[in-house]
């Protein structure tokens, strides 16, 4: 299952680079759907592999955020196989998407999942070890 579709790809980037990066014909006017529906889901694969520690999948509602975050990695793909194209920007991308589904992975931050595909409590195998109390909080440096 992909987490964004052909039209969240042509929403979020200009419709030329999607020509450009979907054909190998450099007259062509129309985006390949094959190829860009390709580059969805090898995104979507990418991205349950951070995930399927953490979360039971497939997620029955995704969240928005992953939309957004298959179409980067999707786009960081595409404009990686043409050699000639300035990556920069793409990559930037990349790393953020990489780095957020790293992030979801620790439960550093949440998916915001509906009840259905709650967090675990604990990854298989982890265990919860509870920290020694405060000794600093807000009412005891008040005044510092």
């Amino acid at each position: 299952m992909s987490y964004a579709t052909a039209n969240d790809m042509i929403a979020r980037y200009p419709n030329r680079d999607l020509v450009q990066l979907t054909n190998e014909d450099p007259t062509a006017t129309i985006v390949n759907g094959g190829v860009l529906e390709q580059a969805l889901n090898d995104a979507s694969a990418e991205i349950d592999g951070y995930l399927e520690g953490r979360f039971a999948l497939p997620l029955s509602e995704p969240p928005a955020v992953l939309s957004r975050l298959t179409c980067d990695i999707a786009m960081y793909r595409l404009q990686s196989l043409r050699p000639l194209h300035d990556l920069a920007d793409a990559r930037k991308r990349y790393e953020d998407a990489i780095g957020f589904l790293l992030e979801a992975a620790k439960g550093t931050v949440t998916l915001g999942l509906s009840s259905s595909n709650e967090e675990p409590a604990t990854a298989s195998g982890a265990t919860t070890v509870e920290g020694p109390e405060r000794v600093f909080d807000r009412n005891k440096l008040k005044g510092f």
